[in-house]
């Protein structure tokens, strides 16, 4: 059987060696079906969760890349802010939109931080729009500041739902297939028990073990 760290993925060359075995020898073929089903299920599982991580990782290229054009607009209003206030950091129009510097802004954690700033900064530039030093800059900003902060809320929660489904797969699904795979691996053994009862050793042959076994040490040799 195996052990309790053995991941997923070494249950299947196990399942496919017995399986095979079985069905292989006239007195036992067609008793490895319900674990050839199970082995089926776990294997479909893996494979589901290899795209599923392999998605994750396109997606999250997808936000890195949103959350890049969104720094970008940012940058670009902070540097037309700056020039309007005549590059002075501590007017106080400057710090209504960037009270710690532009870097807190840009290099802040781009799933849930940098968004709920630049919503800030929206709303902000919603009251600002008549000021007569501002105005003009935060309405060009503006849409273009709106745009690029969806585009990143939307790769997010893309992002998101794929993450979700990979925790349910490796948290919930799988777990309980390896569950049902020790069951049905073990009924298997009892099973060849009854077909071979009178040779039990034969059963042996049908498993491959999922440790080495230990060679007998010589005698006075540290094991």
């Amino acid at each position: 059987m195996p052990t309790q760290d053995t991941p997923p993925e070494g249950y299947l060359p196990k399942s496919a060696y017995a399986t095979g075995r079985v069905a292989a020898d006239k007195k036992t073929a067609g008793l490895e079906a319900p674990l050839l089903v199970v082995h089926g299920d776990l294997k479909t599982a893996l494979r589901e969760r290899d795209d599923l991580e392999e998605e994750r990782q396109r997606k999250s290229a997808i936000l890195d890349a949103r959350d890049g054009d969104c720094d970008a607009d940012v940058e670009g209003f902070e540097l037309q802010l700056l020039g309007a206030v005549r590059k002075n950091r501590e007017h106080p129009k400057y710090r209504r939109y960037f009270k710690t510097g532009l870097r807190d802004v840009t290099t802040a954690e781009p799933r849930k931080e940098e968004p709920e700033q630049v919503a800030q900064m929206l709303d902000a530039m919603a009251e600002d729009k008549d000021d007569p030093e501002i105005g003009e800059i935060v309405t060009s900003w503006e849409p273009k500041l709106t745009a690029s902060r969806a585009n990143v809320v939307a790769a997010d929660a893309d992002l998101s739902e794929t993450e979700k489904a990979l925790a349910f797969l490796n948290e919930k699904r799988i777990p309980a297939l390896m569950a049902a795979w020790r069951e049905a691996y073990k009924k298997l053994e009892g099973v060849l028990t009854t077909v071979y009862a009178s040779t039990p050793k034969m059963v042996d042959r049908f498993f491959k073990p999922f440790r080495k076994r230990r060679k007998d040490t010589k005698q006075n040799e540290t094991p």
